[in-house]
C-alpha cells in the first residue's frame, strides 16, 4: 500500500485531479460596501452636438420669422404712407392733440401739441429725442400750441413723443401727467407703454 503509483495506476478521481493543473486564475473581489461603485461613463458629445445644432437652427428660423416680420411692416408702410399721424387724448380733463407731419423731403418730423380752447387746459409740454417745447397758460390765455422738430434717418420709422398736460388743477411746479406716444407715417397713433392703438385726431 505504501509504494508509489504510476500515474495510469492511480484511481480514476485522482487521475482527473492531477492530470493537468494550470495556473489558477485571480479571483476578483469585491469592492468593500462602502465605497460607490462608478457606473459605467457614457458617451454625451453626441447628444450635446444634436442640441446645440437644435438651438443653432431653432434661433435661425427665429430670426428668419424676425426678419419677415419686419419686411412685411415696412411694405406695409411704403403701400400705406401718409406723412402724418395723430392721436386724441384726454389727460388731466383736458381734450387734447398730439399731431405728426413729416416733411416732403422725409428727413425730418414736427410734432405739436395741440388743446384747441379747452378751457381746462394750464400745461402743455412736448418732448423727444432730446428737444422739448412747453406752454403754460397766462393771464387768461389759452396754452400757445408747443411743437418740436424731430430729424429722422429712416422715414418709414415710427417716431415717440412724451407729452405731459396739466388741467385745471395744475400749478407750475406741479407733477402734470404723462403720457408716451408712438406715432406712425401711415396716420396710426399707439400708447407706447401698452401698445394700444389710439383714436385719430386726423
Amino acid at each position: 500500500m505504501g509504494k508509489n503509483l504510476e500515474w495510469f495506476e492511480q484511481p480514476a478521481d485522482r487521475q482527473a485531479q492531477d492530470w493537468y493543473r494550470g495556473p489558477i486564475p485571480p479571483t476578483s473581489t469585491p469592492p468593500p460596501a462602502d465605497e460607490p461603485v462608478a457606473p459605467p461613463r457614457r458617451r454625451v458629445w453626441p447628444y450635446a452636438a444634436a442640441i446645440t445644432a437644435l438651438s443653432i437652427t431653432a434661433a435661425g428660423v427665429w430670426q428668419q420669422a424676425q426678419d419677415d416680420q419686419e419686411t412685411r411692416e415696412r411694405q406695409y408702410k411704403v403701400a400705406n404712407y401718409q406723412g402724418r399721424s395723430g392721436a386724441a387724448l384726454r389727460i388731466d380733463g383736458v381734450d387734447a392733440a398730439v399731431v405728426a407731419r413729416w416733411s416732403s423731403h422725409r428727413d425730418h418730423v414736427l410734432v405739436e401739441l395741440r388743446s384747441y380752447f379747452d378751457k381746462n387746459a394750464r400745461l402743455l409740454e412736448i418732448s423727444g429725442e432730446g428737444k422739448k417745447a412747453r406752454s403754460v397758460r397766462e393771464d387768461g390765455w389759452y396754452p400757445e400750441t408747443p411743437e418740436i422738430v424731430l430729424p429722422v434717418t429712416d422715414a418709414l420709422a415710427d417716431v415717440t413723443v412724451r407729452i405731459q398736460v396739466g388741467g385745471r388743477t395744475w400749478t407750475e411746479g406741479k407733477h402734470a401727467p404723462t403720457r408716451s406716444v408712438r406715432l406712425s407715417p401711415t396716420g396710426i397713433a399707439y400708447d407706447d407703454a401698452t401698445g394700444e392703438r389710439l383714436p385719430s385726431d386726423l
